[in-house]
C-alpha cells in the first residue's frame, strides 16, 4: 500500500516538475524530428537563411539570398542567418550534420518555451493554470512538429514569450537596468523576425501605465533602436536605401495577392537580374496598383487569410479551432480578472496584421501560440475547476507576502492543492 501511494507521489511530483514537463516536450520533439528526417530527408535547398548563412561562412557577407546570385541583401533579418553560419562553420555548410543540430536547437527552443509558460501561468493565472499550460505547449501538435523546420520560428516563439514575460514585469521599483535589458531584448527580437515587435507599444505603453514611470519607456525604445541601428545603417551603406531589417515587404505583399510567377526562386530570374531594390520598387508599384484597381479582391483575399491563419494548418484539425476557442474563452475570462488583458489582446491581435494581408501559414502563428496556450489553460482551469482554492487564482501580488516561498512544485502542500 505504502509502495503503492510512494508512486503515485512520485508520479504527481513528476507532473508539476517543470525540469520534468520540458524535458519530456524535448523528447516528444526529437521523437518526431526523427520520423520526419527519415521520411523526408533534411533539405537546404530553397532556404534563404541557409543561402545567406553559406555566403557569409565563404567571406562575402549577407548576400546571395537566392540561386545565381552573389548580390548583398536585406531580404531576411539577419539573426537567424548569422546563427546558422556559425552551425555551417562547426558542423559543415548545408551538411547533414548541420541540419542536425539546427533541428535540434529547435527542440531545445521549442522545449524551453515551457518554463516561460509555466512561470507566466503561475505568476498571473494560478499555479495550477502555468502547469496547464506547460503541458498543453508541450504535446499539442504544431510546437511539437515546428522544430523539424529549418527557420528561425521555434526561436521566435521563445523570444516573443520571453520578452513578453520581461515587459509585463516591468513594476514601479524596477530598477533602470531591468528597462534597459527589456529593450535589448526586443531589439534582438527585431533582428530575429521584426513581425515580433507589433504588440511592442501597446506592451510598453501599458508597462508605464502600471509602474506609472514614463522617462523609462523611452528608454526601452531607445536601446532597442540602438540595438538595430548597425543593421540599419549596414543597409543603408550597401543597398543605399533606408532598411529599418528587411527589405521584402512589399515583395511578399505582391507574392501573397498577385503571383509567384516573379519569385526569386523561380526561373524568371528578374530578382537576379535588376537587383534587389530594383526588384522590390517594381513590385511595389505593381500591388499598389492592384490595390487600386481591385480592391474588393484584395479584401476577399485578405478575409480568407484571416481565416486560414487561425485554422491552419488543416491537417491537425480540430487541433486549431479547439485552441482558438480555448484561446478566446481564456480571453474572456481574463479580461476582468487579471491586468495583462491590454497585452495579451496587443499580442493576438497586432501581431497577425501583417500575415493578414500577405500568407497565412501555420508556422507564422506559432510564435503567439504560447499565449493561445496560456489563455487555454486559464479557459480550461476556469471550466473545469481544477482547483477551487482561493489562493491558486489570486495573483502574487495579491497574496500574502510569504506566497513566493510556495512556489516549489515538488512540496506536499503544492501536490495536494493542484
Amino acid at each position: 500500500m505504502s509502495s503503492t501511494f510512494g508512486h503515485r507521489r512520485l508520479l504527481l511530483t513528476w507532473l508539476v516538475e517543470p525540469l520534468w514537463i520540458a524535458a519530456i516536450a524535448l523528447v516528444l520533439r526529437i521523437a518526431v524530428a526523427i520520423v520526419l528526417v527519415r521520411n523526408q530527408g533534411t533539405l537546404w535547398h530553397s532556404n534563404e537563411a541557409a543561402d545567406i548563412a553559406e555566403a557569409m561562412v565563404g567571406g562575402h557577407g549577407f548576400s546571395s539570398a537566392f540561386h545565381d546570385t552573389s548580390q548583398p541583401t536585406a531580404w531576411l533579418a539577419p539573426a537567424y542567418p548569422a546563427l546558422l553560419a556559425a552551425i555551417f562553420l562547426l558542423f559543415g555548410t548545408k551538411s547533414a550534420a548541420s541540419a542536425v543540430v539546427a533541428i535540434l536547437l529547435n527542440t531545445v527552443f521549442s522545449s524551453l518555451t515551457v518554463f516561460v509558460l509555466i512561470r507566466l501561468g503561475r505568476d498571473h493565472f494560478g499555479r495550477t493554470a502555468g502547469l496547464l499550460a506547460g503541458w498543453m505547449w508541450c504535446v499539442a501538435p504544431l510546437p511539437v512538429y515546428m522544430p523539424s523546420y529549418l527557420w528561425e520560428t521555434c526561436l521566435s516563439g521563445l523570444t516573443l514569450s520571453f520578452a513578453f514575460m520581461l515587459t509585463i514585469r516591468l513594476q514601479r521599483d524596477s530598477p533602470w537596468r531591468a528597462w534597459i535589458c527589456c529593450g535589448a531584448f526586443w531589439g534582438f527580437a527585431a533582428l530575429l523576425n521584426p513581425a515580433l515587435l507589433a504588440p511592442l507599444p501597446v506592451l510598453v505603453l501599458t508597462a508605464a501605465r502600471r509602474a506609472k514611470r514614463w522617462k523609462e519607456p523611452f528608454l526601452l525604445a531607445i536601446v532597442c533602436a540602438l540595438m538595430v541601428a548597425p543593421w540599419t545603417i549596414r543597409n543603408a551603406r550597401v543597398l543605399h536605401r533606408f532598411i529599418p531589417v528587411r527589405s521584402n515587404s512589399w515583395a511578399e505583399l505582391y507574392f501573397g495577392n498577385i503571383d509567384f510567377s516573379v519569385h526569386p526562386t523561380g526561373p524568371s530570374m528578374k530578382y537576379q537580374r535588376e537587383g534587389e531594390i530594383v526588384f522590390l520598387d517594381e513590385l511595389k508599384q505593381r500591388t499598389l496598383n492592384f490595390v487600386k484597381s481591385d480592391p474588393a479582391s484584395f479584401l476577399l483575399q485578405t478575409e480568407r487569410r484571416v481565416v486560414h491563419f487561425w485554422m491552419s494548418p488543416p491537417q491537425f484539425s480540430p487541433y486549431p479551432i479547439a485552441l482558438l476557442v480555448m484561446a478566446v474563452g481564456g480571453m474572456v475570462f481574463a479580461w476582468t480578472k487579471t491586468k495583462l488583458r491590454a497585452d495579451l489582446g496587443a499580442v493576438l491581435v497586432f501581431y497577425p496584421l501583417i500575415y493578414y494581408v500577405t500568407y497565412a501559414l501555420a508556422r507564422y502563428r506559432y510564435p503567439i501560440e504560447p499565449m493561445m496556450c496560456l489563455l487555454g489553460a486559464y479557459f480550461l482551469w476556469r471550466i473545469l475547476g481544477v482547483s477551487r482554492k482561493p489562493t491558486d487564482e489570486r495573483r502574487p501580488d495579491e497574496t500574502r507576502p510569504d506566497c513566493r516561498r510556495a512556489e516549489n512544485p515538488t512540496s506536499a502542500r503544492f501536490i495536494m492543492s493542484s
